[in-house]
This record gives structure tokens, sequence and C-alpha cells, in this order.
């Protein structure tokens, strides 16, 4: 209660919210109760509120107890009593509230999820009830200008096992003097205590100021999660000004006496010298008090300068000679007086024209600058919403940054400060984009295999691994080509001279299927060196694209330009008739360069593209936009054991590898390619070997 001796004081209150979470996993606010109008009589009321789950239960829950809270304060606020009772009667109805809400409710609430805490503030006074735990700091202000610092929350005691029945059980009040404060709010603010700064800018902000601060800190950092707090700050009341009395004389009877004195002087003195400048018969025209101006009107100097010219001059003879034997202007219009006065007006004229144009041109630069400023502050805190979204969603936060820069290509920069922020924040991105792009720099691969100098580039293609040997075609030479990546020792076997062009090979079970372009097929054993041809059923298939075999009892050969791929079954000495493998598709496969297959068959197109089936029919997979695009591609590889795909891109001269579900995993460059074209891994050695453009096959490391 408020003494004799203590100033009334005041409360200003400020409110934190913040929202960027992706997942709806809590429910958090900060609900308000106060009188309306300018007293705002009676206490103030605040509940706050961090439930760790989501549901229709626990939303009633809330609503309940802000209900009540509401209900009983108004009952309350009028009545003139003690704060500790007027709140312990708020806190009992409340019980009730919740108590009857329970017994009718069927679905479970798990307690130890809630946290609320229902804090009144009067004048001097705090009182407080709750269940749970939500952060909050009490800074108790101190004579010599510090603060104490205390845990207000946990302070108040609370039974092990909450009972439904009087869920607020206890209830603590105290003193809430000018210069204290208070910050309450949800769990994770703990986590930012230091790092946003909340004691050093609650001790030396005004709480509005201190709240804004605190959010645009947490909007720079790009948090992804949601944030609720309530500043308060106990306050002196300002007493009312004294105003002076006025005094009993008017201030504008004093100011005209002494005018009417000389009016009426005037007036004398011009009827005397009457004669001497004027006819006696004439009306005295002196005897009229001159027209006050008149006041209010608007000014314009034109007018009054015409009117000057207008005037009419006087045409008494008498009065002109004895003006010009006074040498009074000889009866001229312009005289010097009147010549002063247009000056001046004309160089008020002049200077308000150009007072206007300076101040509109002021407030044309001032608005661009204000443009300017937005842009930049838009732009630099994207670029830190992406460094947030980089640890949950590279895709997003790619996509956050390049919406950045493209704001930041559109900043002007014609003046040195504007090019030095524009520089650091190009750093800044550069920075981040460097990390999305995840790109690998290997600078001396190792280097499995290599034809002589001289050769035609694209020599050697289609690797697979077999017999724990790495298989490829070296169509210079018309040979098979098999490497044990221990010795690096190299077996090659001759193709027969008169068959047509090798296409790709295939691991069968005891020997290399090559299919040939005229879609005919041969068998090569590696012990001994020797090849025949092998059976293959018919088919309707109008080319041969790409082909390889899958646990060697399948072989599937794509073919572009029929946009399908058709699967042969192993047979005695071969395989059998082929069949349509593709039912129902939705891409264009008409320029398809390579296919990979582990339980899910991928088709890859020339733009860089991957089309997924499972049992003939297309889902829904696509690769991620990646930094630089991938819009040239030559080679997809997979495997049941690995979970990985990697591509080749010959243009953008590197190995991409992404993980089964889509995600960027690196981007392999190296300064001695020229451009990978084909590549094959193996899961348990954890190796990637890529057939490099120059003839060079190459050795990576398998994420």
């Amino acid at each position: 209660m408020e003494t004799p001796n203590e100033k009334p004081t005041m409360y200003r209150i400020a409110d934190i919210e913040f929202s960027n979470s992706q997942f709806d996993e809590r429910i958090i606010g900060i609900f308000r109760f106060e009188s309306s109008g300018m007293s705002k009589h009676g206490p103030t009321l605040l509940i706050i509120a961090e439930i760790d789950g989501v549901g229709y239960v626990y939303d009633q829950l809330i609503d309940v107890v802000n209900n009540e809270a509401e209900h009983s304060r108004n009952l309350t606020s009028s009545v003139e009593q003690d704060p500790v009772t007027r709140f312990e009667k708020i806190v009992q109805n409340v019980n009730t509230a919740v108590s009857d809400f329970v017994k009718q409710e069927t679905a479970p609430i798990n307690w130890s999820r809630v946290n609320i805490f229902l804090i009144e503030l009067s004048n001097g006074h705090l009182c407080l009830a709750g269940i749970g735990r939500l952060m909050n700091m009490f800074l108790q202000s101190q004579e010599d200008g510090t603060f104490k610092t205390y845990d207000l929350f946990g302070s108040l005691d609370q039974p092990a096992d909450i009972n439904p029945e009087k869920l607020f059980s206890n209830i603590i009040c105290g003193d809430f003097k000018a210069g204290d404060l208070l910050i309450a709010g949800s769990k994770n603010f703990e986590r930012y205590r230091n790092e946003l700064r909340i004691k050093e800018r609650l001790t030396t902000l005004p709480p509005v100021t201190a709240a804004l601060e605190i959010k645009q800190d947490l909007e720079t950092r790009s948090v992804p999660d949601d944030f609720v707090a309530a500043i308060v700050a106990c306050m002196p009341m300002d007493e009312p000004k004294q105003i002076p009395l006025p005094s009993l004389i008017p201030e504008k009877e004093k100011s005209t006496a002494s005018i009417e004195n000389l009016r009426r002087t005037e007036a004398d003195a011009l009827r005397y010298l009457a004669p001497t400048f004027g006819k006696k018969d004439e009306p005295d025209r002196t005897m009229a008090e001159p027209s006050a101006p008149k006041l209010g009107g608007t000014f314009n100097p034109m007018r009054f300068v015409r009117g000057l010219l207008k005037r009419e001059r006087t045409r008494d003879v008498a009065n002109m000679v004895n003006l010009r034997g006074m040498h009074a202007g000889f009866g001229t219009l312009f005289t010097k007086k009147k010549k002063t006065m247009i000056t001046l007006i004309a160089v008020v004229i002049v200077g308000s024209v150009l007072i206007g144009i300076y101040v509109k041109h002021r407030q044309n630069i001032a608005a661009q600058e204000a443009a300017w400023n937005s842009t930049y502050d838009a732009a630099k805190a994207s670029i830190g919403k992406a460094e947030g979204e980089a640890v949950y969603s590279e895709d997003r936060a790619r996509e956050t940054l390049a919406s950045a820069l493209a704001s930041v290509k559109n900043l002007d920069d014609s003046t040195p400060s504007r090019k030095d922020a524009i520089k650091k924040l190009q750093a800044q991105a550069a920075d981040l984009k460097t990390k999305l792009q995840r790109i690998q720099n290997v600078s001396a691969p190792s280097q499995l295999f290599a034809l002589p100098d001289g050769i035609a580039a694209n020599a050697l293609s289609s690797p697979i691994l077999f017999q724990n040997k790495i298989v490829f075609l070296d169509r210079a030479d018309k040979q098979l080509v098999a490497v044990d990546p221990s010795t690096k020792e190299a077996k090659k076997i001759d193709l027969p001279s008169n068959t047509a062009a090798p296409v790709a090979i295939g691991a069968g079970k005891t020997s290399v299927v090559i299919v040939l372009q005229d879609k005919t097929l041969l068998a090569a054993t590696l012990d001994d060196g020797k090849i025949a041809k092998a059976a293959i059923g018919s088919s309707g298939m109008q080319a041969v694209t790409d082909a390889l075999t899958y646990t060697g009892n399948r072989l599937y050969v794509l073919d572009a330009p029929s946009q399908q791929i058709w699967k042969f079954s192993n047979a005695s000495g071969g395989f059998g008739n082929g069949t349509k493998y593709l039912q129902a598709t939705n891409s264009n496969l008409a320029n398809a360069v390579s296919l990979a297959i582990d339980s899910n068959v991928y088709i890859l197109t020339a733009d860089g593209k991957i089309a997924r089936f499972l049992s003939g029919g297309q889902d829904g997979f696509v690769l991620p936009t990646i930094d630089p695009p991938l819009t040239n591609a030559n080679q997809i590889w997979t495997d049941p054991d690995a979970n990985v795909i990697a591509i080749t891109d010959q243009v953008g001269k590197r190995v991409l590898v992404f993980t089964k579900d889509g995600k960027l995993m690196g981007q392999y460059t190296s300064p001695t390619f020229n451009g990978p074209v084909d590549l094959t891994g193996d899961p348990k050695t954890k190796n990637l070997y890529v057939i490099d453009s120059g003839n060079k096959i190459f050795v990576l490391p398998l994420p």
C-alpha cells in the first residue's frame, strides 16, 4: 500500500514478440489486462504462458486461465483493499476455474509441459503465482545507481507434483519501487541472455527502446525459434506543473495604451499645421485616426507593391510647393523609401524561391538516403537470415541469399562510404555463398590410369567395378581395359575388329557384358581374356544411348530416341527378349544421356535433371538448385550399397555428389581436370573413379 511519504509510481510495459520457428511445437504468449482510459485505474495483470506441445486441450487451458483472470481482476480492481488480499482472490478464482475445466475435459494434460505465471502490478507492489519455469530477471535499483539481480520466479515455492485442484498453490508479494525492472518471457531467452545483452540494455535504455533493440538483434541473428517476453519498469509519476495566475490587467490593454496616447498627440499636431499645408475650407483629413493593419490574411507581396503604385498622390498645389521647398522628393512616384521597400520585397521573394528549391532538394536527398538505407538494411538482414537457415535448410538459405544479392546489386555506389558498405556486404555474402556451394578443390587427385599423349579426347568411357577391378572401354584402341586399384596394373583385351563400336559395358555373373552400337552383345572373361558373342532377344529398341546390368541377371538399355528403357532378363547364353520398363512418365527423355540403378532407376538428361522410377512409374524426385546451376551433365552413378548419387559435368569441370534424398554433399573441382565425362564408385573402399576427357582416370574420396 502507498504510504504518505511515498510518491505515486507508474509502470512502463514493453512486449517482445519474435516468430521465426518453422514448426509449431510450442504455445507461447503474453496477455495483459488493464483498465482503459488515461487514468487506467486499478492494477495491471500479466499472464505469461509457454506450453511445450500443441493441442486443443492446451489452447482451452490458456483460455480458461485468461478469461477467469480478467473477470476476477475487473471485479476486484475497483475495491479498495490490500494488494495481497486482492491477488489471493484472483488466484483462488483461477484455481477453481481450472479445476472445473480439468474435471470436464476428457483429453489428458501433461502438466510437466505447462509453464504459466500470473503477475499483478499495483502502486509500488508486485504479486506473483505460477507453475513451471520461465526466463525472468528482476533488477532491483540501488542507491549507488547499480542493480541487484534476482531470480524472481525461482523464489516461488512449487510442489513436486502438480495438483489440478489447486494449480497455483503459492504466491509471493513484495515491493516494486521506482527504478526497479523486470523482464519475463519464454525459456529460450536463457540461452541468449548474454548474447542479447539483456541486462545492459534494460539498465541503460527505456523499456520500449530496449525491447526494440532485443527484437532487432533476434531478427539479425535469424534464430529459428519463437520468442516472447515482457519488460516492466517502475517509474515515478510526474507531479503537475504550477501554472502562474494571469495578471488583472490584460496584456492587450497594457500594450495599446501608449499607442493611443501617441495617436492623440499626432492628431493635435496636424490640426495646428493644417493651415500651412492645405486649404482651410477642406475637411480636416488628419482628424481621422490611421487604420490599424489587418492581421491574419495571406501576405501577397505583389498585391502590396501594386497598392503602393496605385495610391493616390496629393494634388494640393500649396502643399506641393511647400514640399518642394522642403526638398521632399519633388513629387516623384518612386521615393527612396518605396524603392527600398520594393527592393526588400523582391529580395524576400527571390530568397523564398531559392529556399524552397533548396528545401525540396534536401528532402529528395533525404528520401533517397532513407530508401538506400532501407534496402541496405533489408539485404544485410537477409544475409544474416540465410546464415541461420544454412544450419537447417541449405536450399532455403540459397534462395534467401540469392534474393539478398539481387538487392545488393541494385544499390547505388556513387559515394565512397556507400561503396565500402556494399563491399563489406558482398564479402559477407561471398563467404556464405562459398559455404553453400560446398566446393571441394582437390589440387592433385590421385591418378589411376592414363593413355599416352596425342590421343583424341574422350577415348575412355563406361567404367564399372567388376571382380575388384576397374574395367572400362578404350575406344581409341578398341580395347577392354581392367586396372587393379591397389597395384595400378592394367590388363588390356582387344575387341574383335569386325564388330560395331562399343557403347557401354556391364557386370555379368562371370563376364563383362559389352553392348555394341548395332544392339548386339559381347561377353569378355578377364582371367583368360577371351571374348565371345552373347545372345540378346528381340525388342523395339531404336538406339543404344547407355546400358548397364543389375545383379548380373538383368540388362537395362536406355533408348533416348524412343524415350524408353528396355529390360532384358538373363537367359541361356545371354539375355531374352526385351520389354518396356517405363510405364508412366511426365518427363521428356529425348535428351537422356545416362542411367543408374539401385532399387530405383535414375535417368539423367543433358540439361542436368534426374527422373527417378520405381516399377516403371516416375516419382517426384528432383535435384535442388545449386550454385553454379547444373545445366550440362554427362553421366550418373549410384549403387545399392551407397547412399549417394554422383554426376559428371564436363562443361563445369566438376563432379557433383548428392544424397539419395537430393541434398548436395559436395562439388569436386581440380586444376588438373579437362572435364569429367564418366565415373563409377566402390562403396567398400569409399572411392570414386572419374574418367576425364583428357583420357585419364582420377581417384576421389566418396563422401
